[in-house]
């Protein structure tokens, strides 16, 4: 068996500029009580905010004497790993004097479920505190701090993986919470539903995106199309409100008042089932097959009765009824079956044979266990013989930014990886960066840890490791010993299998990733095992269909329905919705708003495919794939030109979700080839983080040499 997991310490990073204006004003102010904060700005989906404090210094008077990062609170049940750098530029721009900079050599730890902010101070440039005067600018008498912070965030990801380089933490997608806020905050209804005696305001566009019934009723030949009010017959407005927070959400509402879960499922099965709402009905009848008793099996029947799309409910009613003879009695003594038979006799005569035909059925299963008939069950056994055996298997183990889990993680801390199974034992790898110990400290330490409690047993293995070279420049590195585990001994490896400073500089990938090969072979020793089956009910699994609002806004903009904005790009006519724009990109909303009147709005500075491309995330909230961009641009585009023209209108209708994707997709697809082109573009367009990415990528030791010889060839395109 072959298995992988990766641990990824990523480096998610936020940058904030802190403008001083009056510098020297704040210096004439004293000492006491003089005090700068900045906004606050994210880093690692946190909330941090950088204080400036003046003091009083001999011969120099009152000036900037100390920089804080103080982080907002930390809700998690983790504490919070961050690195931080502060940077003031000369700012002429000449390049004159290089910049004043400090970066923090150590991380600092912020503990978790803090609710109040706690700080961590960093210190002034000593560059700055010589020349202070080099680094104001005179004329608008303005001082400017940029802060870096680093939040390293570390997971074991199982299974295989594909390169991921997260220079920037995007924001989490806000498509459903966009699309709510329509109904929370009921921007531009134009249908009124009334239900009892409630008016309940919606969007048609919405709802016809959603629902095939409702599509028809607003854009068919019914009467609903040109009505403003609509009257809803045979639903209460608490249901119907329930619905509608589906359909602007793609999610059930929480019951409010206690309010019985099941009852609302019932009542919202209905709905569905009517307005054609696939993963609302399969949320219900999935909450409702998990709630299936006695008391309640009629009733759902009864509920499911010429719900043709209920047959897992149905299913799941039948299973209950055929798992026990006492069940099927006590059902067929309620009042429901009684009313049933008497309003229903084939359907119940139908419900009889499937519960009669799967009782047989569960008889004759070699699984299923018999009922005597005093009620008690029985059980039936079966026992096996195995040989010893030599059970084998494979774990691949990657560390993402190898270099930068070394300087967060000191002697004795380990990394580990996911754990894997090899002779029905489950295992994991432990990876010491710094050691295991003090005097291995230069060493990177690799065991092998047994996750499962052995007992008694003692557990042979043999254990063997393997580094290579990405590159294919040096030699493998391999190493075998074997182990008995036993319930005291758990845990067995290599103490100094390598050296950091070698692994550092032949064996990391050209992402700075160090992978390492685990080969486990277990001895089983002989054994006879007996298992014991009992009659638990199984109920019939409903399973649920992911989300699918993206889904429906892609195909709102495929199929271009119901469009009331036109764009003009490249003398390309463009259709989208208003509604859809104006919740989603307020940017692009404010260009449509300022074209009021107009036939259209002209888009320039931008190629058509790479406006759609952003249409498409608007839509979505992710980006079209890169081999459809590559695919719908002009020939000859690469992903580079393509990525950084998205990179480009993201920046320009403010759409910071997709800025940042675009920046970790630039830096996954970094070469040697184009890394000097991806550099130019992260600082054309002031991408900081992925400024340093491609910085530190360039400086590893087996790409430089590669980056050099296109050192002329881009020079001569950059012209």
């Amino acid at each position: 068996m072959a298995t992988a997991s990766t641990h990824r310490t990523a480096v998610l990073r936020g940058a904030h500029q802190l403008n001083i204006l009056g510098y020297t004003t704040r210096r004439r102010l004293g000492g006491a009580n003089n005090t700068v904060r900045s906004r606050s700005f994210d880093a690692g989906g946190f909330l941090w905010t950088l204080v400036c404090r003046f003091h009083e210094k001999l011969l120099k008077g009152v000036t900037l004497a100390s920089v804080s990062l103080e982080l907002s609170r930390n809700e998690t049940d983790e504490a919070v790993v961050a690195t931080a750098s502060v940077r003031i530029d000369d700012p002429s721009g000449t390049g004159r004097w290089p910049a004043a900079e400090w970066c923090s050599e150590e991380a600092n730890i912020f503990p978790a479920r803090s609710s109040t902010a706690v700080a961590w101070e960093l210190a002034v440039p000593d560059a700055f505190r010589e020349h202070e005067a080099r680094y104001v600018d005179e004329d608008a008498d303005c001082l400017t701090v940029h802060c870096t912070v680093d939040v390293h965030r570390e997971e074991s990801v199982e299974g295989a993986t594909s390169r991921s380089c997260l220079v920037s933490m995007p924001p989490r997608p806000s498509l459903g919470k966009d699309i709510h806020r329509l109904r929370e905050k009921m921007w531009w209804p134009d249908v009124t539903f009334l239900v009892d005696e409630a008016k309940i305001q919606a969007h048609r566009l919405v709802l016809a995106m959603r629902s095939p019934v409702f599509a028809a009723e607003f854009h068919g030949g019914m009467k609903e199309k040109t009505m403003r009010s609509v009257r809803i017959h045979d639903m209460s407005a608490t249901t119907f409100k329930a619905m509608l927070y589906f359909i602007y959400t793609d999610e059930l509402p929480k019951p409010k008042n206690k309010a019985c879960p099941v009852a609302m499922a019932r009542d919202l099965l209905v709905a569905a089932d009517f307005y054609d709402l696939e993963r609302l009905r399969l949320m219900c009848e999935n909450i409702l097959s998990e709630s299936i008793t006695i008391d309640n099996v009629m009733e759902t029947l009864m509920l499911v009765h010429n719900r043709h799309s209920c047959h897992r409910l149905e299913a799941s009613c039948v299973e209950y009824m055929a798992s026990d003879p006492d069940v099927y009695d006590a059902a067929e003594a309620t009042e429901e079956y009684k009313e049933l038979e008497k309003t229903c006799p084939d359907f119940i005569n139908g419900i009889t044979k499937k519960v009669a035909k799967r009782a047989v059925d569960r008889n004759r299963s070699p699984s299923s266990s018999s009922s005597s008939g005093n009620g008690n069950r029985e059980t039936k056994s079966a026992s096996r013989y195995n040989p010893s055996a030599v059970m084998t298997g494979t774990h691949e183990f990657r560390i993402e930014r190898f270099s930068a889990v070394r300087k967060t993680h000191g002697v004795g801390e380990c990394v580990r990886s996911g754990s894997f199974p090899v002779g029905g034992y489950q295992w994991a790898i432990a990876v010491y960066p710094s050691g295991e110990q003090d005097q291995y400290k230069e060493y990177i330490g690799i065991f092998l840890k047994l996750m499962t409690h052995p007992g008694a047993a003692k557990v042979k293995t043999s254990m063997s490791i393997k580094i290579d070279d990405p590159n294919r420049k040096s030699m493998a590195s391999q190493f075998h010993c074997t182990h008995v585990y036993e319930q005291d001994s758990r845990s067995y490896g290599f103490f100094k299998p390598i050296s950091a400073a070698t692994a550092t500089s032949r064996y990391l990938g050209h992402d700075g990733s160090l992978t390492i090969y685990y080969k486990v072979a277990v001895t089983t020793e002989s054994c006879t095992s007996t298992t014991i089956c009992d009659t638990a009910t199984r109920i019939a699994i409903v399973d649920v269909s992911p989300s699918n609002m993206s889904w429906h806004l892609e195909q709102l903009l495929a199929s271009e329905e119901c469009w009331d904005v036109k764009f003009l790009v490249e003398e390309n006519e463009i259709h989208a919705h208003g509604l859809v724009i104006a919740t989603r990109s307020p940017a692009l909303h404010e260009l449509v708003e300022s074209a009021t009147g107009a036939d259209h709005i002209r888009v320039d500075g931008m190629k058509a495919s790479t406006f759609k491309a952003m249409l498409h995330f608007i839509y979505t909230d992710e980006p079209p794939h890169v081999g459809d961009l590559v695919a719908s641009h002009d020939a000859g585009d690469s992903s580079l030109t393509i990525v950084g023209e998205m990179l480009a209108a993201a920046r320009r209708f403010r759409l910071e979700r997709m800025r940042r994707l675009c920046e970790n997709l630039l830096a996954e697809n970094v070469t040697a080839g184009n890394a000097l082109a991806t550099l130019e573009l992260a600082g054309r367009h002031g991408c900081t983080e992925l400024e340093t990415y491609c910085i530190d990528y360039i400086a590893l030791p087996h790409v430089v040499k590669d980056v050099m010889k296109t050192l002329s060839s881009f020079s001569r395109v950059s012209r």
